[in-house]
């Protein structure tokens, strides 16, 4: 049932000279989170964006009824983009109350808003509506979250440029940017000024150019060429992976439109990509010859350039030069070649791109078998105590009883588990306290929570670092992984979406 509706309008332009007036208007209007979006953005984007979100809040005021004032302040009100790029009030007055639905809208110098509130009890009637309600709910109101380093990100990066002598930066945010929250690193990754993004899926490339994004953005996933349409509209590069393909995007492409495209080249790691030399060849013909197609990029990828013998890795070096080192390419082609683990323990193939993922977020590609100092972690998982308690000996503790207690002990529980990407198997491992101090993860680690062994009683709030560093002691993805016995790019992007994501410096 429909409790509220409210719209408003603002021309863009004015809501522009007030904060050439004042400009402590814009963290006004903007929370924290939204003021991270609008640096993010440039030009008539940031004005765009802070019209919008002055517009949406006068709206909601409207809707319940009060306008801006106690009842519903600037702060109170917070509207981010979701991973589609769209609009989505996450914050508000009536939250638990009522459901909030929102439209922002652009035309020319106006921006016009409307919010419909909805009673929080849902009624669902059309199958399509479950696409509405079946989104991952981020639990901001319990104290369990990831921290993502601002400075550590800029520190590899940095670290990376001066290794490699590079001229150009992919950074490679696919699958949730790793795990670590794709807006937190975008925001973090622009600031230290990268060359372009990579990701692996059309939506989540549509969805860096809904929130701002205007560097090149490569997809590094087969993309089925009948999105030849969305393509062309976000100015997305594909990458053409067979000339079957690339044959079907031409006849995909809408008329007087233009495609950008990245060629993969398959030199042994035998997932996507041209094998053959005739048909590499025809492949850059069709392209570079096509009016509504140019060319941007080539490349490849290591299967073994995290391991210590180079037999496999040098043949495949090897591949790529037989393949394409007489191709007639545009001067202007980006040769990305390296990933994390070239651009740590390799001679590089080229000096034009890296095309960075582990090494960006600061965990070792290779996990234990090839060292560096290089690189600084970005991610920590951390948690509070919600709740503390002193048993007597012979308690049992979790599911399934597997751990009894031999004498009186205090107990902490914090609320984190397996759904959380926390998994079940790391019963008997560690969290940090603040001064380094561990304390063992004792029984049965649940869906949503997980129970600690104290050292004394702690107050309610206590911070638990499970992943990260506290005191001289450290937690890393690698330990992680290999207590898992698996890597630490499943660890890192385990962990759930309904986990908070906060950039901190």
């Amino acid at each position: 049932m429909i409790v509220g509706h409210g719209i408003d309008a603002q021309m863009i332009s004015h809501v522009a000279d007030v904060t050439k007036r004042r400009p402590s208007f814009i963290d006004v209007i903007l929370t924290p989170a939204e003021r991270a979006v609008y640096n993010a953005r440039k030009g008539k984007h940031q004005k765009e964006f802070l019209a919008g979100r002055f517009s949406i809040k006068e709206a909601y005021s409207k809707a319940i009824g009060t306008g801006i004032g106690t009842h519903a302040r600037w702060q109170d009100i917070e509207v981010l983009p979701n991973e589609s790029g769209q609009p989505v009030m996450v914050k508000h007055p009536k939250q638990g109350e009522a459901n909030v639905h929102i439209s922002i809208s652009h035309t020319g110098d106006m921006v016009h808003s409307s919010v419909i509130l909805e009673m929080a009890t849902p009624q669902i009637t059309e199958p399509h509506q479950l696409d509405v309600i079946d989104q991952a709910v981020i639990s901001t109101r319990r104290p369990a979250w990831v921290e993502v380093s601002a400075s550590a990100i800029a520190h590899n990066i940095t670290a990376i440029r001066h290794l490699t002598g590079t001229k150009r930066f992919i950074a490679i945010v696919k699958a949730n940017a790793y795990g670590h929250g794709l807006t937190q690193v975008v925001l973090a990754a622009q600031k230290a000024n990268i060359d372009g993004f990579g990701v692996a899926t059309i939506d989540e490339a549509i969805w860096l150019r809904e929130f701002g994004i205007d560097l090149p953005i490569f997809i590094l996933g087969v993309t089925p060429a009948s999105y030849a349409v969305d393509l062309a509209r976000y100015q997305l590069i594909p990458v053409v992976s067979s000339e079957a393909w690339l044959d079907e995007l031409i006849n995909n492409i809408p008329p007087e439109k233009q495609l950008v495209v990245s060629i993969g080249v398959d030199t042994g790691m035998g997932r996507i990509g041209i094998r053959q030399k005739d048909e590499l060849a025809r492949v850059v013909e069709k392209i570079t010859t096509h009016q509504q197609l140019s060319l941007k990029g080539i490349g490849m990828h290591f299967a073994t350039a995290d391991q210590k013998d180079i037999a496999y890795y040098q043949k495949q070096l090897q591949n790529w030069h037989n393949l394409v080192d007489d191709l007639d390419l545009p001067a202007d082609v980006w040769y990305h070649m390296a990933n994390s683990a070239t651009t740590l323990w390799h001679d590089q193939p080229t000096l034009d791109t890296v095309r960075v993922g582990a090494a960006m977020y600061g965990f070792n590609p290779s996990g234990n078998e090839l060292a560096t100092d290089k690189l600084i972690a970005a991610l920590s998982l951390k948690a509070a105590l919600v709740h503390v308690k002193q048993v007597a000996a012979g308690t049992s503790v979790s599911y399934g009883a597997t751990y009894t207690t031999t004498q009186p002990e205090w107990i902490g529980t914090l609320p984190i588990g397996y759904a959380d990407g926390y998994a079940r198997q790391l019963q008997g491992m560690y969290g940090l306290l603040a001064d380094g101090r561990r304390v063992e993860i004792i029984g049965r680690i649940a869906m949503d929570q997980l129970m600690v062994r104290l050292p004394e009683a702690l107050p309610v709030g206590t911070v638990i670092t499970l992943i990260g560093q506290a005191g001289q002691e450290t937690i890393t993805l690698e330990m992680l992984a290999d207590r898992l016995g698996t890597i630490p790019y499943e660890v890192a992007t385990s962990l759930a979406p309904r986990l908070p994501r906060k950039l901190v410096k």
